[in-house]
This record gives structure tokens, C-alpha cells and sequence, in this order.
């Protein structure tokens, strides 16, 4: 090979390469999205695209020196394309989708028509990641999307956005990424539990003024496709115990009214059994979590400390089971462990409707240990 046809098969091969990047805009030609809404209602859609202003976040430090900016598109029509395309007409330069985080569902979006309408749509966009976090709302969701975090904290370190740092100091309800929402949805066994966003005024302010801020004030649960309706926080506390090591909330010992002590618990392990019984099946529950005391308000035996906290942790426990079974929820996926283990014995249950029913779960089958090792702050009367 001469040395000139070597130059060229060398440029073809770098032109080649170079063609990828073709359809690539320049950064500053570009709005980036951040998070994206759909509602449905008087029988059309409404797309709701959350943008920020990233050269205002990206301060010194990594934090905004003052609070940025955020822009909330809309579109509707009476498809999600439609509504899609009327986002894009009235942008000033492209929008990019590849740095979503997050997705919010209004409730009446949460039909199994339209909710297969969303991730046909989704999965159609190749740059929209399948790991943004999905929740669920019954409010404004351009409320939602304008509301503004602390001055000097980034819009990107709210509930919106990174869950998990608000979920790993004090657990609720665990958030859910999209690709674990498809996987349990197309589950006919699964249950999702779909959190739900809301704004409260109710514990910040600004200047002695109510500050809006986000919060999960619930879940919505999804099972067979179907929306089977939406519990508060505290009726479904239940369901943090199941979460594996990521867990860490405090349980507050004894009355409400007249508490005995205050105990964090953190990484429960929990192990799920079953065994058929004449009219159906019967579940039983194993849980171990390690336990340190935050505060005692009354002296007590440490036994009786650790046996009141036992019976609290049973009963927020079945508490949510309790609460969910008459709406056919199954938040603990007991549904799910018996059809992994035994689909035999779960499609005939199915076909009956005894897959999991009120009689499926006692108090008496739910055993806890908890492993109060470290102790904190003792206060006496």
C-alpha cells in the first residue's frame, strides 16, 4: 500500500467517526430538562417540563450563591404527542431529555391506558433514563415543579430529585425509579407502592413567613394494572420494615401522649414464609433490626423498654397490612413471594381471590427481634 492511499483510508476511517456527532448541538444551543409532569384532564393531556438554569447551580463550590432560577414549559392536546409537540413549538432551541431525573404522574393519569401510553412514549426516547425516580400526586404539578428549595441548596438535592439522601436519614415510604415501576406494574403478582409528592407549609419558614417545601405525604399502590387507591403516611409505616438495609427510622416508645423513650432503628432484615392452610394461606413475617436509643423520658427496665418497642414495631406493621388488604393492596409483596416459590399453589389461590386476604397475616404470626446495642442520651424525670 502506497503511502498516499494509506492518508486517505486513514481520513475516510476519522470521517466516519466524526459523522456521529453530526446531529449533536452545541452545549449552549440547548435547554436541558430536568424533570417532566403529565396530568389528564377535561379529556385532553398536559405535559409539564421543569428546567433549570445550570450555570446559576454550578457556583464556586458546587452550590448556587442565590436561588436559581427554574422554568416550567406546558403543553396539551389531546394525545401525549400532541401535548409533547406543542412543548416544542414554543421552545426557544432544542430540548434535551438525557438529564431527567424525575417523573410525576397526576392520579388521573394513573389508568392503565394512559400509564401504557407513558412509557410507550418514554421508551421511545432513547436519552431518557430508565433510573429518574417516578412519583405520583394529587396536586398542581407545576406547583410542584416551581417549588424552591433553601437559598444556597440546588435544586437538584430536593425529594424531586435525590430522594434517597432524605430517605436514608429517616425512612418512609422507599422512593421507586422507573425501571423498578415497570418491572413490578408488568408483575401480575407485584403490588407498586408509587410515593406521592405533595407541598407543605407546615415546617419551614423564611423571614417568619411559610415556606412551601416538598414532601411524601403518601403512596398510591398499583396492582394488576389497576390504581387500587392512595393511603397516607400514617397508615402505611408498615412498610419501611421491609426495605431492607437502606432503612433508618426512629419509633417513638410507649403513648403518644405520654412517651417512654425515643429508639433509631436501623438495617432490618426481614424473611418472609408461608403455609397453606384449608381456607387459603397463611403468611409469616421474621424481622430483626438493630436498635439505639435516642432519648428516655421515664426510667424502665431495659427488658420492658425493649418489649414496648417490640409491640409498636408489630403493630405499625400490621397496622398497614390491615389498612391495605380491603383495597387489595399488597405493599409487602406476599403476593409476589408466593408466586415466586409456589405459582401452582398462587394461581389457584388467584382464581379464588385468597392469594392474600385479611385472615392471611395475624399479629401472632409477625416475630421481631430488636438488637439494642448502643445507647444515647438518657433523660429522667
Amino acid at each position: 500500500m502506497t503511502r498516499v492511499k494509506y492518508v486517505v483510508i486513514l481520513l475516510s476511517s476519522l470521517s466516519f467517526f466524526l459523522t456521529g456527532c453530526w446531529d449533536n448541538g452545541e452545549v449552549q444551543e440547548i435547554n436541558y430538562l430536568s424533570a417532566f409532569g403529565i396530568d389528564f384532564h377535561d379529556g385532553e393531556y398536559y405535559i409539564y417540563a421543569q428546567m433549570l438554569d445550570y450555570e446559576s447551580i454550578s457556583g464556586p463550590e458546587g452550590m448556587p450563591s442565590s436561588q436559581p432560577p427554574i422554568w416550567v414549559g406546558k403543553g396539551r392536546g389531546k394525545t401525549l404527542a400532541e401535548a409533547t409537540k406543542k412543548l416544542y413549538t414554543t421552545s426557544q432551541q432544542k430540548l434535551s431529555w438525557s438529564q431527567v431525573t424525575a417523573l410525576v404522574l397526576s392520579e388521573s393519569m394513573l389508568k392503565h391506558e394512559r400509564i401504557s401510553d407513558v412509557i410507550d412514549k418514554s421508551n421511545r426516547t432513547e436519552d431518557i433514563s430508565y433510573t429518574k425516580w417516578v412519583y405520583g400526586t394529587k396536586e398542581n404539578i407545576e406547583e410542584l415543579f416551581t417549588s424552591t428549595p433553601f437559598v444556597g441548596m440546588s435544586p437538584l438535592r430536593t425529594i424531586l430529585h435525590a430522594p434517597m439522601l432524605n430517605y436514608s436519614q429517616n425512612s418512609f415510604i422507599h422512593p421507586l425509579q422507573y425501571v423498578d415501576f415497570l418491572a413490578n406494574y408488568r408483575e401480575k403478582a407485584a403490588t407498586v407502592v408509587l410515593p406521592s409528592l405533595a407541598i407543605t407549609t407546615s415546617n419551614w419558614t423564611e423571614g417568619m413567613k411559610e415556606h412551601p417545601i416538598l414532601e411524601i405525604d403518601g403512596a398510591f399502590m398499583l396492582k394488576d394494572t389497576e390504581n387500587k387507591g392512595w393511603l397516607k403516611l400514617d397508615d402505611i409505616l408498615g412498610i419501611r420494615w421491609l426495605k431492607g438495609s437502606a432503612t433508618r427510622a426512629t419509633l417513638l416508645v410507649g403513648p403518644m401522649d405520654d412517651p417512654v423513650g425515643l429508639v433509631r432503628l436501623v438495617s432490618p432484615h426481614s424473611v418472609i414464609g408461608f403455609e397453606p392452610t384449608k381456607d387459603g394461606v397463611k403468611y409469616r413475617l421474621k424481622i430483626k433490626a438493630i436498635g439505639k436509643v435516642v432519648n428516655m423520658y421515664k426510667q424502665v427496665p431495659i427488658d420492658e423498654f425493649k418489649k414496648m418497642a417490640t409491640d409498636i414495631f408489630k403493630k405499625e406493621l400490621i397496622g398497614t397490612f390491615r389498612k391495605t388488604t380491603p383495597k387489595h393492596g399488597d405493599p409487602y409483596q406476599l403476593s409476589l413471594i408466593l408466586y415466586q416459590r409456589n405459582p401452582k399453589l398462587w394461581n389457584k389461590l388467584q382464581k379464588e381471590g385468597k392469594s392474600v386476604t385479611a385472615e392471611s397475616l395475624d399479629e401472632s404470626d409477625i416475630q421481631v427481634d430488636i438488637d439494642l446495642r448502643l445507647w444515647g442520651a438518657r433523660k429522667h424525670p
